[in-house]
């Protein structure tokens, strides 16, 4: 099976990178009910499990230090996306201030907060507001 990977990214106003929010993300991680383990691994990395069997890995560079903290790579680790996964992405992307890239080639991010649809004018096509995790599946191409 290929990993697939996605591609969280945090940006200010002015499309520059910005620190994401590390208080929020942890607070995420430690209290989601969809999911039923985290494991940090140990240099940034971080394995998930949730509840309905979703496996995720995420490489969050500066999540648990002072350094800059302006991604977080996600790899799938399962065959296909569970409600969970989706849900717990989507809590990641509005917790932490993450835009989501799909892939290098896609035209545009994946973004939850309205202000963010103006934070890349360098960008092809403007930026997809996605309001729920529902709505990031179906973006991303997901039935769930």
């Amino acid at each position: 099976m290929t990993r697939k990977m996605l591609l969280l990214v945090c940006h200010s106003e002015d499309g520059r990178f910005a620190d994401g929010d590390r208080a929020a993300i942890r607070a995420a991680l430690a209290d989601s009910k969809c999911v039923s383990r985290v494991m940090d691994v140990g240099a940034g990395w971080i394995e998930i499990v949730c509840a309905d069997g979703g496996r995720l890995a995420l490489r969050a560079p500066g999540l648990n230090g002072c350094c800059v903290f302006h991604r977080i790579c996600v790899f799938v680790e399962t065959e296909t996306w569970t409600a969970a996964m989706l849900r717990l992405v989507y809590t990641l992307m509005c917790a932490g201030g993450f835009g989501l890239v799909r892939d290098l080639d896609a035209p545009q991010f994946l973004v939850t907060r309205p202000q963010q649809v103006t934070y890349f004018p360098w960008l092809p096509e403007p930026p997809r507001l996605v309001r729920s995790s529902r709505d990031l599946g179906a973006l991303l191409g997901v039935a769930v």
